[in-house]
């Protein structure tokens, strides 16, 4: 890990709750890293801020692809609205009536694209490796023991991600992601300024540069973006995060999950006709 600057701090006791759901703040924290730094809370490795080399281009061509994603405004489950759209593989969704496994929507709108994005996992997986090497081996068996073949993305643990546009998210935990493992971040910036990564109970912020990487537990760490100065019309900020979801270990191989989303629908239909379900459900 050569020159990376390593920094030492202790939690903070906050009440969490004064946080949650609120913007995010540049004074809400004094400390400000601007280069690669690895950071440990009461000794333990918990944040690693890094600007990895991109000798094979695969950086550059997930920054380009995200640039031409067709975005979708919509809410996260914590209520949190966002500007984004989903990669990767995605769970059942029996509420919005897609109660099957199956690849999120992008790789059939838009396979080159999503390839591209899926691809940069393979980067963020091997920086987690050098920095993490116990962690990261824990989280890729976890993906090697309960995620079927058709779900896995060959190079990376992860099964899923997000690329969110120019949101300034309020602060929030993740939810729905495997237990004590970490999430990988991307940042593109396209003529933007500010849109810190804050986490308060460390009294810190992050200076997210352009291709720059950040890995943490963000189903345990509070954290939250300070306003997006974008600096003239048509500027953008993404941010490319790669994550693994719990939820996929419930999956069957696809064509197993179309059979028994099919009995169910049956089932349900059944049931209507007989009275037994409302009309609707």
């Amino acid at each position: 890990m050569g020159d990376m600057k390593t920094l030492h701090l202790n939690k903070k006791d906050l009440d969490l709750r004064e946080y949650k759901q609120r913007h995010a703040m540049a004074s809400d924290f004094s400390i400000l890293i601007n280069e690669p730094t690895l950071v440990y809370v009461d000794g333990r490795l918990v944040i690693a801020y890094l600007l990895p080399a991109d000798s094979r281009g695969i950086i550059e061509r997930v920054k380009q692809a995200v640039e031409g994603v067709r975005i979708q405004k919509d809410y996260r489950t914590s209520g949190l609205k966002t500007a984004s759209r989903v990669f990767g593989f995605e769970p059942r969704k029996a509420l919005r009536k897609k109660d099957y496994c199956s690849p999120v929507s992008l790789a059939h709108e838009d396979a080159s694209r999503h390839q591209a994005v899926l691809q940069g996992g393979e980067v963020v997986a091997s920086e987690y490796s050098k920095v993490n090497p116990d962690l990261y081996a824990e989280h890729a068996r976890q993906t090697e023991e309960n995620i079927v073949d058709e779900y896995k993305v060959d190079g990376m643990p992860f099964t899923s991600g997000i690329i969110n546009r120019n949101n300034p998210l309020k602060y929030h935990f993740d939810s729905g992601n495997y237990r004590e493992v970490w999430s990988g971040m991307y940042t593109f910036k396209n003529k933007v300024k500010e849109g810190h990564l804050s986490f308060p109970e460390y009294d810190l912020g992050v200076n997210l540069q352009d291709k720059s990487l950040i890995l943490f537990d963000g189903q345990k760490i509070l954290h939250g973006v300070t306003p997006i100065t974008q600096l003239e019309e048509g500027s953008t900020r993404h941010t490319v995060v790669y994550y693994s979801l719990r939820q996929m270990w419930n999956c069957l191989p696809l064509d197993e999950e179309l059979l028994r989303a099919r009995k169910l629908r049956d089932e349900r239909e059944l049931k209507r006709r007989n009275g037994i379900l409302p009309t609707g459900k």
